[in-house]
């Protein structure tokens, strides 16, 4: 008899932070999500959105409440309000160079946005509310590291401000005129916590043995009509019914970050952690064949005949995947159905001269070695899934990361190119970063979709970024659309005659994929709260997203469009819930007011 899985909190990402109020009866989560940066060979940041967050439980349900997104920082302490249902959030970090950087806002639970307590401030260690509730202590950083950078990191300052009202205005801090926090006190201040054991006095606190966490979904792929496969850190590779039912984890040295299905074949990228000497935190390279097919549909006949459980229907350890290749380095890897497959190595954190490519017939089992050119995480990942032919982006020359083209590799090495990721301009708008797109067949003929985001060397400029669909054979564009933030995935739905587009603001866009009208701009939410797709892949009639949090659904075509009236209804009470999200949505995509809407994950 199979078990099922522990209770996941809901809600909340990584667990870097544990808060009780007086009571003890409503617990606060300080989390962080993951950055799209899986497998390092990949990053992509513009436009970002739910990067930390305090999430509000009571001890009835591991559903939060509240949360609170609006955060640039990682969180290092929550203080409830004695009586009332505000909390004070303190958060910030140490830029690498020179600054701490950081926050400090009352935010109240009944409400979507907090206030910032000062217009500027240095890294907040700890807060508290004073017992009248009327005034706020926080234990800060001081500015910079100065001269000393061990005796900055060993500093804490003691700041006291009136607890903010409706309509106050922010103060101005004078950190250098504040009293330092005694050496008794700034020693357990600045200890750091001990997360499995937050995660043990959280799961007390709820009565629960323990939970499932698997962290972000990294890729998704359909294996067939009925099953689809998913990668995140906890696994190599996870498999379940289109139904939701989990038939398989498999387990192993590693965690899955790609997917790729070759006609018959389904190969799993698996990265480890380099050997001891190498750059920190760098990631080998495994591809592994899927070998579990028959098992794994199997264990969901079997299972439907038993009660209804799934968890540990096959927990196994490298069962079901086979080994077929390694390779030290950082890549990112992208297949044809004929059984080709291309990888990249990120030549950043390659040995100068000792990068080379990946070209690998899973037929006839020849492998070239090439160098095809300069590659790096943020400018030349696009990984063009189900495509009859290989496709990389390089620079002009090839050794460059500037004035990108598409080009297509042949099997044994040689390079065509085909036309400009973006025309040639002198300004910095004209250089394309964080890269992803989608092959496209259809009455117009082959083509791509590719969007992305023009650099700018301002980091506080506002977002800037496109989707167009061009032909392979002609540098023209057939249409092209702004984008809110960078796209994590773009599919094809060739049956619904539609591209699906995630992106970082946590928003999907369903557009025409032969006009480029967008057809559907949807707030994606789990649990009413706001969460981001990273992951896609499209069968027939439906799409299966995987989300930052963690979460996988399948999405019918049903739940994409809708018949008219029911698209109604559900873009009327979806105006409600977005509030405030709607007028920036049309502002950076022009889209048509009944295009809006949200698509809850739940």
């Amino acid at each position: 008899m199979t078990t099922s899985p522990a209770p996941g909190l809901r809600g909340s990402g990584k667990i870097n932070g544990v808060f009780f109020n007086a009571a003890g009866d409503v617990a606060a989560v300080a989390s962080t999500f993951a950055l799209l940066a899986h497998p390092r060979a990949r990053a992509a940041y513009g436009g970002r959105t739910l990067r930390y967050r305090v999430a509000l439980y009571r001890r009835d349900s591991l559903v939060p409440f509240a949360a609170f997104d609006d955060l640039h920082y990682p969180v290092n302490d929550v203080a409830f309000h004695p009586t009332g249902t505000t909390v004070a959030i303190g958060g910030g970090s140490y830029d690498g160079g020179y600054l701490f950087e950081g926050e400090l806002i009352v935010w109240d639970w009944r409400e979507t946005h907090g206030v910032h307590l000062y217009n500027q401030v240095p890294e907040v260690v700890r807060c508290h509310y004073n017992a009248a509730g009327d005034q706020i202590e926080a234990w800060m950083r001081p500015w910079d590291d100065g001269d000393d950078a061990r005796d900055a990191f060993d500093a804490l300052f003691r700041v006291q401000a009136p607890a903010p009202c409706p309509g106050s205005q922010a103060l101005n801090l004078n950190v250098d005129a504040a009293p330092s926090v005694p050496a008794e006190l700034r020693a357990q201040a600045l200890r750091a916590p001990d997360v499995q054991q937050l995660e043990a006095r959280l799961q007390a606190w709820f009565g629960v043995a323990g939970w499932t966490r698997r962290g972000a979904i990294l890729d998704v792929a359909w294996l067939d009509r009925d099953r689809y496969a998913a990668v995140h850190e906890g696994c190599q590779l996870e498999v379940h019914h289109r139904n939701g039912d989990r038939l398989a984890t498999h387990s192993g040295a590693g965690h899955g970050v790609e997917i790729l299905t070759s006609g018959k074949d389904v190969l799993v990228h698996v990265v480890q952690t380099g050997q001891a000497g190498q750059i920190v935190g760098r990631q080998d390279a495994r591809l592994y064949t899927y070998t579990g097919a028959g098992a794994d549909a199997s264990a969901h006949t079997n299972a439907h005949t038993n009660t209804y459980t799934y968890t540990n229907t096959h927990t196994t350890t490298n069962a079901g995947l086979q080994l077929t290749r390694s390779y030290d380095g950082e890549f990112t890897f992208s297949a044809t159905p004929q059984g080709r497959i291309l990888g990249r190595q990120n030549r950043v954190t390659a040995a100068p001269g000792q990068a080379r490519d990946v070209l690998l017939d899973l037929a006839t089992g020849v492998e070239h070695r090439p160098d095809l050119g300069h590659y790096d995480c943020f400018n030349h990942y696009l990984r063009i899934r189900h495509a009859p032919c290989l496709f990389l982006l390089q620079g002009t020359p090839a050794s460059s990361h500037e004035r990108k083209t598409l080009c297509v590799v042949q099997p044994d090495g040689p390079v065509r190119r085909l036309w400009p990721v973006l025309k040639a301009s002198n300004d910095a708008a004209g250089h394309a970063m964080e890269l992803c797109g989608a092959y496209v067949d259809d009455a117009l003929g082959p083509g791509l979709v590719i969007g992305g985001k023009h650099y700018s060397p301002n980091v506080r400029a506002p977002y800037s970024g496109f989707i167009y669909r061009k032909p392979l054979g002609r540098d023209r564009e057939l249409w092209r659309r702004p984008i809110p933030a960078s796209p994590s995935a773009i599919v094809h739905m060739p049956a619904l005659n539609l591209i699906a587009a995630a992106f970082l603001d946590g928003s999907l866009q369903l557009i025409d994929a032969q006009t480029g009208v967008l057809r559907r701009y949807a707030r994606v939410r789990v649990d009413g709260l706001p969460t981001l797709i990273f992951a896609m892949d499209a069968d027939a009639q439906s799409l299966v997203v995987g989300t930052v949090d963690g979460t996988i659904k399948v999405l019918e075509a049903g739940q994409l469009g809708g018949a008219p009236a029911e698209a109604a209804e559900e873009r009327r009470q979806a105006s409600d819930r977005a509030g405030s999200d709607r007028g920036a949505d049309r502002e950076a995509n022009g889209y048509a007011p009944d295009t809006s809407s949200v698509i809850d994950l739940d």
